[in-house]
């Protein structure tokens, strides 16, 4: 069925809405892959962090052949009081699609740190958190007072910011515009104490990604 210009982008935002209810579950459904699957975990929210704590991400070419690209993190701690986050940072990402003069969200891969109202950037996240502590101590970054921890990541080595925006059942033809977001949430296991753990939610500046070219779904007959 082929429909007028003016209708699709109406079509596509409610579709996205759609989607948008879908995505915290789709990041859940992940947690319970075999790697996760001997750890019960229960889901709660939080808020986002305030302004003087920051994450910035920005590309990076590949440096060599078969590499493929990767992101510059930026952690920034403009508050008097150390901060301490649990890897993997970031914990998830977020890919978005340029749908007329919106941006709107299409695959997200990882866990923890996607939004609560898909309609809100800078409304609650989701984050789960184990029941039980982990036999082993997490492994830890501690931002000091006024500082700052910088860091490359490169897609070949970490699967979750991999450049997959997209796929076959929520992507439509003309769509290769693409952002990707990057985001931070966890909470310790009840009993579990970390000193000076972040609580709170990062998420990222916009990050634009070269065009793409993704699976799309099939015209209707």
């Amino acid at each position: 069925m082929h429909y007028p210009e003016n209708v699709l982008p109406h079509l596509r935002l409610r579709a996205f809405l759609r989607l948008a209810r879908i995505a915290a579950l789709a990041l859940l459904c992940a947690d319970l892959a075999p790697g996760w699957a001997a750890t019960r975990r229960a889901v709660d929210t939080v808020p986002q962090c305030p302004p003087q704590i920051k994450l910035t991400a920005s590309y990076l070419a590949p440096e060599k052949p078969g590499q493929g690209p990767g992101f510059y993190f930026q952690l920034e701690n403009r508050t008097p009081h150390p901060v301490t986050l649990v890897a993997p940072l970031p914990s998830s990402a977020h890919w978005y699609a340029h749908v007329g003069r919106l941006w709107l969200w299409r695959a997200s891969a990882g866990r923890g740190g996607s939004l609560v109202n898909a309609l809100s950037p800078r409304g609650r996240m989701f984050v789960d958190r184990a029941l039980r502590p982990s036999s082993k101590p997490p492994h830890t970054i501690t931002v000091p007072a006024h500082g700052q921890h910088t860091w490359a990541a490169w897609t070949s080595e970490d699967p979750a910011i991999a450049y997959q925006p997209g796929c076959a059942q929520c992507n439509y033809p003309g769509e290769h515009e693409f952002r990707a977001v990057f985001a931070y949430a966890w909470l310790p296991a009840p009993g579990e104490h970390i000193p000076h753990l972040l609580t709170c939610g990062l998420r990222s500046n916009q990050v634009i990604m070269p065009p793409f070219d993704p699976p799309h779904r099939a015209p209707r007959k």
